[in-house]
């Protein structure tokens, strides 16, 4: 009986030896955890912009190419944490970030996200810091004063009148807001505040109201309320008279009003009046990398600016300038990977009007090999490489980064290009059967190491390529990168020498010879 059993054994182990292992599947990206160090946050703390929290996030899967992206929510869209060019976030990180408020209603919210190469997201997991439990003090107007002795009736009917006021409230609290408006003799009161793009309002600031006419009214009366958004009720409120000298029985519809000044254009850096935009400027238009630029504006009627910049080739813009002043100027850096140029829109608060202007950037590097499209992103530099020559190509393989470049035609014209990572093939997938590798020609040789990988597996490359024509050899090879951030891109991504001294240019197009 033991010896049946035996062979039987015997005989299910041979059986077993031709069913191929199945593979491991690979892991997916996948956000494990996000966490914040700050439990909660007050009001105060969070209008102050003294608060910080350590954001801490672990994942698993980041691999071939994805990456994780920080996002915060602020005035009703999402905007990154760090800029393109800061260090990247690690699979498994953490980063110490200074909570500012998000001009909403809601509470700090932050966005984690893996992207692959072409930014599309594969996973995202948000993150809210909540309102630290609430006092029982209300809100309370400590100051409301305007900027204004005296207004003129004439140009009050006019709607000429745009007066600037200051408060500050203390005792914040959730779901409460700021409101502006005019109170009459009767009792009827209208909304004074101009337009703008976010409903909720600072607890502290300066800002614009543009009062209204009533005829045989000798004082303009603004109120400040603070209110529950949702039940309307008032927590506190204050007044400002200001009283209107001139002819007071003097009818609006009497009035003309008088049309807006123009604003000559200095070559071509002042953009002139266009609706409610009266003016914008950035300057000096010609920079070098990651200058200082002074943004100027005046705008009128609109409440405020916002201003966003924008480095062409990129997915995101980024806003720079957020004032309630109708006029007046700020100092921004140039983004360290703008190369080529920035664009800066400015938005009226409502975003019902915009206009751009552009600044240019002087090329801070030259190509090792001469001239050519494009500005290099650093300085050319060398490291060890390997390369191997086939029937139809060649490949050049980065051990230092694992890339593969692959470079598919004859060697005069150029052709077609192919770019892998050689960890994304570490094992052939007919490893551990039987079938033993097909021996190559005479005078022909089979790749191996990081080139053989990716020959072996990677779809498609062995039977393009062929067999290599002499065994793989290592040479020093002098490396560019090209920046990618103008429209159209440049035509190569990058340039690289062959052991032979010639240089190759590859992008989008195929690759080629460049000398």
């Amino acid at each position: 009986m033991k010896r049946l059993v035996l062979v039987c054994l015997l005989v299910l182990a041979l059986a077993l030896t031709g069913i191929p292992v199945a593979r491991a599947q690979q892991a997916i990206p996948t956000i494990i955890t996000f966490t914040s160090s700050l439990d909660a946050i007050s009001m105060a703390d969070l209008e102050a912009g003294s608060a910080a929290t350590e954001l801490a996030w672990t994942t698993v899967g980041v691999t071939g190419g994805a990456r994780l992206t920080l996002h915060v929510y602020q005035q009703n869209r999402w905007v990154p944490v760090f800029q393109d060019n800061s260090v990247p976030l690690e699979s498994n990180d953490s980063r110490r970030v200074t909570i500012a408020h998000p001009q909403t209603f809601g509470p700090p919210t932050y966005l984690l996200s893996i992207v692959d190469v072409d930014s599309r997201i594969l996973e995202q997991r948000t993150l809210t810091i909540p309102y630290s439990a609430l006092d029982t003090v209300s809100p309370v107007i400590d100051s409301f004063t305007a900027d204004a002795v005296t207004v003129d009736a004439a140009q009050v009917a006019a709607g000429q009148v745009l007066i600037p006021v200051t408060w500050t409230v203390s005792n914040r609290v959730p779901g409460s807001n700021l409101v502006f408006d005019q109170v009459f003799s009767d009792g009827a009161a209208v909304s004074v505040e101009l337009p703008r793009s976010v409903l909720w309002v600072p607890s502290s600031g300066t800002g614009i109201v543009a009062p209204v006419w009533r005829q045989d009214h000798q004082a303009i009366a603004l109120r400040l309320r603070v209110i529950n958004v949702v039940s309307g009720s008032v927590y506190d409120e204050a007044r400002i008279t200001i009283p209107v000298t001139g002819d007071t029985t003097l009818p609006s519809s009497d009035v003309q009003i008088q049309p807006p000044p123009t604003v000559p254009d200095a070559g071509g850096s002042v953009i002139t009046p266009s609706g409610n935009i009266v003016a914008f400027s950035v300057s000096p238009t010609v920079v070098n990398p990651s200058a200082p630029v002074t943004i100027s504006w005046e705008v009128r009627g609109t409440g405020g600016v916002s201003v966003e910049e924008t480095v062409p080739g990129t997915s995101m813009s980024q806003t720079v300038v957020t004032a309630q002043s109708p006029k007046g100027s700020a100092t921004v850096y140039l983004p360290d990977n703008a190369l080529y140029s920035v664009t800066y829109r400015l938005y009226t608060a409502d975003r019902a009007e915009s206009v751009e202007a552009q600044v240019e950037v002087h090329c801070p590097n030259t190509f090792f090999f001469g001239q050519a499209d494009g500005c290099p992103a650093s300085e050319a530099f060398q490291t060890q490489a390997v390369y191997q020559e086939f029937e139809g190509g060649a490949i050049v393989w980065r051990p230092d980064t694992g890339e593969i470049y692959i470079f598919y035609g004859d060697s005069v014209n150029g052709g077609a290009s192919a770019y892998f990572l050689s960890s994304s093939f570490p094992t052939s997938p007919d490893a551990g059967t039987a079938e033993p590798q097909e021996a190559p020609p005479l005078e022909r040789y089979r790749p191996s190491g990081g080139i053989g990988q990716i020959w072996e597996n990677a779809p498609g490359v062995a039977d393009r390529l062929g067999w290599a024509l002499a065994p793989e050899q290592t040479y020093t090879v002098t490396f560019q990168q090209v920046a990618t951030t103008r429209e159209p891109a440049p035509v190569y991504l990058f340039y690289l020498t062959l052991p032979n001294g010639r240089v190759v240019g590859n992008g989008a197009v195929g690759w080629a010879y460049i000398t």
